[in-house]
């Protein structure tokens, strides 16, 4: 009986910290990968209509993104009018974390519909766009 005694204030002792720990349930974040290439000074990388899926950027850092319509469309040969199939202007579903920014020299191409946007704080944000004859676009910013 002594035994017992001295056994049950350890076993006690065991199954109270075994119990007290919560279980510990971590997020990871998206899969993300390095965006294309980057075409503009102090970027990341740029992005086009062609690009799709999740990317990653860091805190503070800038993503380029230009969207051309079809080929022939935006002053091309095809005869079709300017604009017919232009991309709406590229917008961030969390200005909060991944804001609109001007470089203050961007110039783009007739019918190239263009967006620099910077990760203000970590966090995900989609960037999307559409064109008046319903073709959309749209792709998601990890920042980290």
């Amino acid at each position: 009986m002594r035994r017992a005694h001295k056994v049950l204030p350890v076993l006690f002792l065991l199954l109270a910290a075994g119990c007290s720990g919560a279980a510990r349930t971590t997020v990871a974040p998206p899969a993300c990968r390095q965006p294309p290439e980057a075409v503009l000074p102090r970027t990341a990388g740029t992005l086009t209509e062609a690009d799709s899926g999740t990317f990653c950027l860091p805190v503070g850092g800038q993503i380029a993104v230009f969207l051309a319509p079809p080929a022939g469309v935006a002053g091309g040969t095809s005869g079709a009018a300017v604009g017919a199939d232009r991309w709406s202007g590229v917008v961030s579903s969390a200005p909060q974390v991944l804001t609109a920014t001007s470089t203050g020299v961007l110039t783009a191409p007739l019918g190239v519909t263009p967006g620099i946007f910077r990760g203000t704080a970590a966090g995900e944000a989609r960037l999307a766009s559409s064109t008046a004859t319903g073709r959309s676009w749209q792709v998601t910013i990890v920042i980290a």
